[in-house]
């Protein structure tokens, strides 16, 4: 059914209900069912690697590699790159930092009183999953420390590690991300201190790893060998390591794993395909990232090859992802994300690989401080040992300079998704925390981890982000993760419209106040000297609101200064509309209501609306009525302008600094 036509019943629909019947507050439900079978058929839609190798083929490659330990994550030659230079004590300015971090991090995790070996303990979601990462984050510390120096006592320490996690009585199979992180930490342990574990060890190893995670991943039924988030690329890249690691114990089955991993992680790069823009956000997109980059690694050290995987359509492009939504204050934090930046040592694996030398500076941004201990068992409480490890392993000095030229990258982009995520992205430069950064963004509602957030911008200037993102939610919530019509996610502000920087529109027709499968695409994209320009068609987002068309302007001009967002609203009664703009600066409205002077701290910007409504502040809360999980955004104001009872709007604001 084509949008339009879909648009114009919703509509009907919704006049019958609210303006014949006098029934408000409800959804259509039976409108949304054309929709809900279109996310059925994607849902069901997997896009494979068609280039996949067979079993045979993988038992071929098996019998043919030529093992050289290490090679999970990084290889000999990279060993001996870190290895030639603390011997030289040719470091670099980033490398002698992080070197010292890392090796003041495996001399703490000898302290047993502050870092004992990690004990079987469930969370609060029944999984041991925060034991598995911290024993990769100990394995990648003590490995490195042990490759670096050859002092035996980190490999000792390592080996209790190995032993304690092997006395258990399973991994916890019963939610697979801990058993394959699990899997990856064993397999990092057995790779990387090849040479100093006993063969006997080495055996038992194997055993638990095939008992504990293997098998389970080939005979039961497990959801994230068809699914298409993260959960996928994190089971399929953990538990395909462990069969390269431990493929001598039964080649034939870790050969079955293996193929379905080149067949199947694909799935889950529609995430991204074809643009580089990952669905679930900027925090995601580095486990989702990490994951396939720890794979397809380990795949060409291993084999030479990794069967096609990094030739998909996106996959080069996703190493760009964290550089371009990066913000001077932080991130473009859509979703269920944090603002803080992305910083990940991938970032210096895709330099590398694709000779992207903005990467790599991006990442340098990212200097440790000091290693010091906490009195946890938790060394990611307190430090980031793991990502400095695979930092000096992935940087490539010679291919990055201070002066390195990534003039070729453009300052605007429009980025898409193959799951409906559309972005426009507009900055004045690249690794300027003094710059300008507007980026608004379009897409699809229902994706994971999403919002009703059609429309939805920010803008950074002066050092300040000017129009905010309020983030995550209470994951705790009732029904948080439900993000269907009527589900409990829409019952928490900060997943709503009321909370983003975009339209309300006669929020009382129905319970949320963007329709949550509406899809939005950018009908116009124009890069400009000086900044940038696009048009959102949101008439989707409002279609069960008496709305027939809405368009958002987008521009960013007067040499990457100024910020100017344009409405054009036709409704098809009149209306309420509501225009937000979610800010941490102190607001003072002008006598006329047409002047907003925003404040923070010496820094000031001025809102100007230039044709409907007047500017008013509001609180950052529900329009109408409370919910238990609501969170407090007291340090939030919302600049707002209100329109009543009109048929037609064009809302006009610019946002400009105050010389």
């Amino acid at each position: 059914m084509k949008k339009g036509l879909k648009a114009f019943i919703g509509i009907i629909i919704s006049i019958i209900l609210v303006v014949v019947l006098g029934i408000t507050n409800i959804v259509p439900y039976f409108a949304v069912i054309p929709d809900m079978v279109k996310v059925g058929i994607d849902y069901i839609n997997l896009d494979r690697n068609p280039d996949y190798p067979d079993k045979k083929e993988v038992i071929t490659a098996l019998e043919n590699a030529e093992i050289q330990h290490p090679f999970i994550l990084s290889d000999k030659a990279h060993f001996d790159k870190v290895r030639d230079e603390h011997k030289s004590k040719n470091y670099s300015e980033y490398t002698e930092k992080l070197t010292s971090y890392v090796l003041k991090n495996a001399d703490g995790l000898l302290d047993k009183s502050v870092y004992p070996p990690m004990d079987y303990m469930l969370d609060e979601e029944d999984s041991i999953l925060p034991i598995s990462r911290e024993v990769i984050n100990r394995m990648v510390i003590l490995g490195y420390a042990w490759q670096l120096t050859g002092h035996e006592k980190y490999a000792a320490r390592a080996k209790e590690e190995l032993e304690k996690v092997c006395s258990y009585s399973d991994w916890c199979n019963s939610h697979f991300l801990a058993t394959a992180e699990m899997a990856l930490a064993v397999s990092i342990g057995y790779d990387w201190f090849y040479d100093y574990l006993d063969d006997d060890f080495k055996a038992m190893l194997s055993e638990k790893v095939w008992d504990y995670a293997i098998d389970s991943a080939l005979n039961d039924n497990h959801w994230f060998t068809w699914s298409k988030n993260n959960w996928n690329s994190i089971c399929y890249s953990g538990i395909g390591i462990a069969c390269m690691t431990f493929a001598d114990e039964d080649p034939e089955r870790a050969a079955e794993f293996l193929s379905m991993c080149y067949e199947n992680m694909p799935i889950a790069f529609e995430n991204f395909t074809p643009d580089g823009i990952y669905a679930e956000g900027p925090g995601y997109s580095q486990s989702g990232m990490n994951s396939i980059v720890y794979f397809i690694a380990t795949s060409k050290n291993f084999f030479g090859n990794d069967y096609g995987m990094s030739e998909i359509d996106g996959f080069k492009e996703l190493g760009k992802f964290p550089v371009y939504i990066t913000t001077p204050t932080g991130v473009f934090n859509f979703g269920d994300n944090k603002a803080r930046m992305c910083f990940t040592p991938s970032l210096h694996w895709y330099a590398d690989e694709y000779d992207i030398p903005l990467l790599s500076l991006y990442q340098m941004w990212d200097i440790t401080g000091e290693f010091t201990t906490d009195n946890s068992d938790n060394t990611e409480r307190n430090g980031r040992g793991r990502e400095d490890a695979l930092s000096l392993l992935w940087y490539n000095k010679e291919k990055v300079s201070k002066n390195a030229d990534f003039s070729d990258e453009p300052l605007s982009v429009l980025l898409k998704s193959d799951v409906g995520q559309d972005m426009v992205l507009m900055r004045s430069a690249y690794l300027d925390k003094d710059g300008t950064f507007a980026g608004i963004k379009g897409g699809y509602n229902f994706i994971n981890h999403g919002d009703l957030d059609i429309g939805s911008f920010v803008f950074d200037s002066l050092g300040e982000r000017w129009a905010e993102e309020l983030g995550p939610g209470p994951y705790d919530a009732p029904g948080y993760f439900l993000n269907t019509p009527a589900g409990g996610r829409w019952k928490n502000y900060s997943k709503r419209a009321e909370g983003q920087n975009t339209l309300v529109i006669n929020p009382s027709m129905t319970l949320e106040d963007q329709y949550v499968l509406a899809e939005s695409e950018f009908n116009h994209y124009e890069p400009r000297d000086g900044g940038g320009f696009c048009t959102l068609d949101m008439t989707d987002a409002y279609r069960m609101n008496g709305v027939k068309n809405a368009e958002r302007d987008f521009e960013l001009y007067n040499d990457y200064t100024s910020l100017r967002i344009t409405d054009r609203v036709d409704c098809l009664f009149k209306s309420d509309i509501y225009w937000f703009m979610h800010t941490k600066a102190q607001i003072e409205i002008s006598d006329d209501g047409k002047t907003a002077i925003l404040t923070i701290g010496d820094k000031q910007m001025k809102a100007t609306s230039h044709q409907d409504g007047t500017f008013s502040v509001m609180k950052a809360e529900r329009l109408k009525g409370e919910w238990e999980y609501d969170e407090e955004y007291n340090d939030i104001n919302k600049l707002t302008v209100k329109l009543e009872k009109v048929k037609k709007a064009q809302i006009e604001i610019t946002i400009e600094p105050i010389a």
